[in-house]
């Protein structure tokens, strides 16, 4: 009798970023991907950032097709304590399901790219892991806890519901 706790089969994305984390879990190194491409350059600043989340996860070095969806998120500000430019929504469709991103920067002013997943305290879709590398989803997908860091996002995401205790008021 077949188990009914298997999850479905990976998606060729996930596929390919387990296989990514597998191959830097052994080497000690990760793939070198290069300059980001500039948002500024693209036809909006959505669709930049965008390019550089399918640059990050050599989605085009699949060799399938990946779309990536994009929309201005909301609530998460774009810059670390902002309140008038948002972040960037991105979404990559997984036959059945999605993988939800958040683009924001960080202190640095480095684009980066968080997971969004619900709070195991409110169910909400919050940021949950920094994810800025194929092989870093990889390691999310495997719950590689070596790897992993959480994000510094997760806290102070105003997506949890108000009275949330992993919320940091």
């Amino acid at each position: 009798m077949p188990s009914t706790t298997m999850k479905p089969a990976f998606h060729h994305i996930e596929a390919a970023a387990v296989q990514a984390a597998m191959r830097r879990a052994r080497t000690g190194r990760a793939i070198p991907l290069g300059p980001d491409p500039a948002v500024h350059l693209a036809d909006d600043e959505l669709a930049g950032v965008a390019q550089v989340l399918r640059h990050r996860l050599r989605l085009d070095s699949l060799n399938r097709p990946a779309v990536i969806r994009r929309a201005p998120d909301s609530l998460h500000p774009l810059f670390t304590g902002g309140q008038h430019y948002r972040a960037t929504a991105l979404s990559i469709p997984l036959g059945g399901r999605s993988l939800g991103f958040l683009a924001t920067y960080n202190d640095r002013r480095r684009l980066i790219f968080d997971i969004t997943d619900p709070c195991p305290r409110c169910r909400e879709s919050v940021p949950t892991e920094e994810i800025n590398r194929l092989e870093d989803l990889g390691d999310y997908l495997l719950q590689a806890r070596d790897f992993l860091g959480g994000s510094p996002r997760f806290r102070y995401s105003p997506a949890h519901t108000a009275h949330c205790p992993a919320r940091g008021d």
